[in-house]
């Protein structure tokens, strides 16, 4: 069966069936046991027993008590019953002793064979009771009661096979109600899948109800949401992409094409312009390709115990012209007893230098660009925090979220003739401290500046290929 709700409903309605029928068997047995323990049928006249109980009756002075000791006597066969009333219908003696002290009507035991004293019989009682009815009996005989029992097993398996039916319907009607209201979450589930295969990232499924169908439904929405998030950002990623080498291959072709023409004299400083721009595509290129290789797990560090402080320095030595040519102000300030940190020299070069020059960019003439070594702790263990921090435009509380994002601007109007550059720095900060175990995190107040901070475990990690 290849549909689930065939299958759900074939086996709910196998559970009724195997329910009805189980209780119907152990109905039949247990009514079979209860059933000859009461039931009486029709009664076989024995004339023996008739003139056995006369002289018991007799010999125990007109009395019928301690009567059902000889009754297991007058059997014929061990499993066959008798029972005596006597004359005033009271039952005195009853082989199963079920009845003693009921009446005949309340037992329900009918066509008894009266006891009679014949005329003339003597015995150890007084003559002038020749002729009078002492009492009746039942013989219940085994195969008497093996019928009554059939017959009463029959009319009670009808009823019993009767209500089964009625309940197996309803429960077939049950089944199909539960099968297509189980079914139906499931079917929105698969036509969504067959929406988000198609291409359709924003189709949703609708949650009814919160059980795990319900869970199921939102995970489903979560994961469409997510796909298409990912799509969103996979299609501005190829347009960032083509945007970002379509300038400098325009700026490349132009200025060849108008030195072919003659419109550009071939000189130094066009080719120095076109030098400009193929530096800018290497890097463009070279810095995709370590983002890629760090998304992926793949970017090959050569660890070594590094100096943050001797690194910090030289960053700082090489920015400072810059610094100076904008009338900005850089600092250094180093903590004591600086902890080792085990990292790729050229990698941690190249965080702090992006860093660096994203600060110099922001930072208005007159301002002020700090570094600041720490020791402190990440996760419990020794680390090492290098802070960066500007006094320029800062950046806005809902912008903080994406500035690692790659090739995201705080200002998209921004030329590059401004500088602001691919919008790849931030992210290769990012994927590179964190290819190395450790965090970065920013701080910013808008119109105050800006601080980010690297922290670094200060303890060697146990592979270097990450």
């Amino acid at each position: 069966m290849k549909s689930l709700a065939l299958k759900l409903g074939s086996a709910l309605v196998l559970v009724a069936v195997i329910a009805v029928a189980v209780m119907a068997v152990l109905t039949n047995a247990g009514t079979s046991r209860e059933f000859r323990s009461y039931v009486d049928t029709n009664p076989v006249i024995a004339d023996a027993i008739s003139q056995s109980l006369v002289v018991f009756y007799m010999q125990n002075q007109g009395s019928w008590t301690g009567v059902n000791n000889i009754l297991p006597q007058l059997l014929a066969f061990e499993n066959d019953r008798l029972v005596v009333a006597d004359s005033e219908n009271t039952i005195v003696g009853d082989t199963a002793n079920l009845l003693i002290g009921q009446t005949v009507s309340q037992s329900g035991l009918t066509g008894g064979h009266l006891i009679r004293i014949r005329m003339g019989f003597q015995g150890g009682g007084s003559g002038q009771m020749s002729g009078q009815a002492i009492g009746q009996f039942f013989y219940l005989s085994q195969t008497d009661v093996l019928n009554a029992e059939q017959d009463f097993l029959d009319q009670a398996n009808r009823w019993l096979w009767l209500s089964g039916g009625i309940a197996a319907t309803i429960a077939v009607g049950l089944a199909v109600v539960l099968a297509i209201n189980f079914i139906r979450p499931l079917k929105a589930l698969d036509t969504g899948a067959k929406e988000i295969a198609a291409g359709n990232l924003g189709h949703r499924v609708e949650v009814r109800s919160r059980d795990e169908t319900g869970r199921l439904a939102a995970s489903f929405n979560a994961m469409a949401g997510s796909l298409e998030q990912s799509e969103a950002a996979r299609k501005r990623l190829l347009a960032d992409v083509a945007h970002e080498l379509r300038t400098p291959l325009t700026i490349i072709n132009g200025t060849v094409d108008a030195m072919l023409d003659g419109v550009l004299p071939t000189e130094e400083r066009q080719l120095h312009l076109i030098k400009e721009e193929t530096v800018l595509l290497t890097r463009l290129i070279s810095d995709l390709r370590d983002l890629s290789l760090a998304e992926a797990g793949k970017l090959h560090l050569d660890l070594a115990p590094i100096d943050w402080t001797d690194l910090a320095r030289r960053k700082m030595d090489q920015f400072r012209p810059l610094a100076d040519a904008k009338g900005i102000t850089l600092s250094f300030k180093s903590g004591s007893n600086l902890q080792p940190v085990p990292a790729d020299w050229v990698r941690l070069e190249q965080v702090l230098a992006n860093l660096l020059s994203n600060a110099l960019r922001h930072t208005p003439e007159g301002g002020q660009v700090a570094v600041s070594l720490s020791n402190s702790e990440l996760d419990g263990k020794p680390a090492v925090t290098a802070a960066v921090s500007d006094t320029g435009e800062g950046i806005a509380a809902d912008e903080l979220n994406h500035i690692f994002d790659r090739f995201y601007r705080v200002e998209d109007s921004r030329a590059r003739s401004e500088g602001n550059g691919a919008g790849l720095g931030l992210a290769i900060v990012k994927q590179m401290v964190t290819a190395h175990g450790g965090k970065v995190r920013v701080e910013s107040i808008p119109g105050h500046g800006t601080t980010f901070y690297i922290i670094l475990p200060a303890e060697a990690k146990s592979q270097a290929l990450i």
